[in-house]
């Protein structure tokens, strides 16, 4: 896989996940996201942080509600 390929299937695997915090509390859904980002980090060997920078970096492209 490419580096795109990579990014678009964190994104993917990160937008199946949101549904799971949508009406939570920030502070209780952002534990959840960081543990979420930690294992599709361990998935795509890569790191946690990175996880959240393509999230943020290509946020637009999730479908929202």
């Amino acid at each position: 896989m490419n580096k795109y390929e990579i990014e678009t299937a964190i994104l993917k695997e990160f937008e199946a996940f949101l549904p799971a915090i949508e009406n939570m509390p920030f502070d209780k859904g952002l534990i959840l996201m960081r543990k979420e980002a930690w294992r599709l980090a361990d998935k795509y060997d890569t790191d946690g942080a990175n996880v959240f920078a393509i999230v943020f970096k290509r946020f637009g492209e999730i479908k929202h509600g």
